[in-house]
C-alpha cells in the first residue's frame, strides 16, 4: 500500500488504480460534519453565488469551529451538482468536525458514510491528465468521472457528491468524487 495521507478524519483507504497513467485512491469516508458557509441556489437549476459563500467563510474564519477533526484541511463541497433539476445545487467551504453544536455563525452539513474516489492534484497529474504543468481540483472531478466506467464504479447520489480538499502549509490538494460499485448500484 502506498504512503495514504488522511485528508477527511476516519478515512479508510480501500484500493487503487492507474487509469492513463494517473493513480487514483478509493476511500470509505465515514458520517462526517462539516462546518462552515453553505448556500443553495434559489431554484433546481441554478447555482449558489459561490464568491458570495467563499467572501462569509472567509469573513468567519476567525470565530472557532468546536473540535476541529483535521483543522489544517479546508474543502469546497458540491450539493446535488448531478441530481438534475430534482434539488437545489448547494455549495459549501468548510472544515470538517465532531460534534454539530457549533457558532450560531456557522452552518452544519452532514455527509453520510461514502465511498469516494479521490486523486491528488500534483504536477505529474496535472501532465498526465491535460499535458500541462499544473492544474486547479475542479479540473480533475472529469478525469475521475472518465475513469469510473472501466474500474466498476458509478456516480454516488448522497449529495456531497465532489470535494475539493485543500492543505496548503502541506501542499497537498485532492479531487474527491462520491462513487458506487456497479454491482451495488445494479448497473
Amino acid at each position: 500500500m502506498p504512503m495514504f495521507n488522511t485528508a477527511v478524519y476516519g478515512e479508510k483507504f480501500i484500493n487503487e488504480f492507474t487509469y492513463k497513467n494517473i493513480p487514483f485512491e478509493v476511500v470509505r469516508c465515514p458520517a462526517t460534519i462539516w462546518c462552515g458557509t453553505l448556500g443553495y441556489a434559489s431554484n433546481c437549476t441554478d447555482e449558489p453565488d459561490i464568491g458570495a459563500l467563499l467572501k462569509k467563510y472567509q469573513k468567519l474564519c476567525d470565530i472557532p469551529k468546536v473540535e476541529a477533526a483535521n483543522p489544517e484541511w479546508s474543502c469546497a463541497i458540491s450539493i446535488n451538482y448531478w441530481q438534475e433539476g430534482v434539488a437545489p445545487r448547494g455549495m459549501m467551504f468548510a472544515q470538517q468536525v465532531l460534534t454539530e453544536k457549533q457558532d450560531s455563525n456557522h452552518d452544519v452539513y452532514i455527509m453520510p458514510e461514502s465511498l469516494f474516489i479521490r486523486v491528488a492534484c500534483t504536477a505529474e497529474t496535472a501532465k498526465a491528465a491535460f499535458d500541462k504543468n499544473s492544474c486547479e481540483l475542479h479540473e480533475l472531478f472529469g478525469v475521475i468521472k472518465d475513469s469510473l466506467d472501466e474500474n466498476g464504479y458509478v456516480l454516488g447520489t448522497n449529495g456531497a457528491q465532489e470535494i475539493e480538499i485543500y492543505n496548503y502549509e502541506a501542499g497537498l490538494f485532492y479531487a474527491y468524487v462520491q462513487v458506487m460499485r456497479k454491482e451495488a448500484h445494479g448497473a
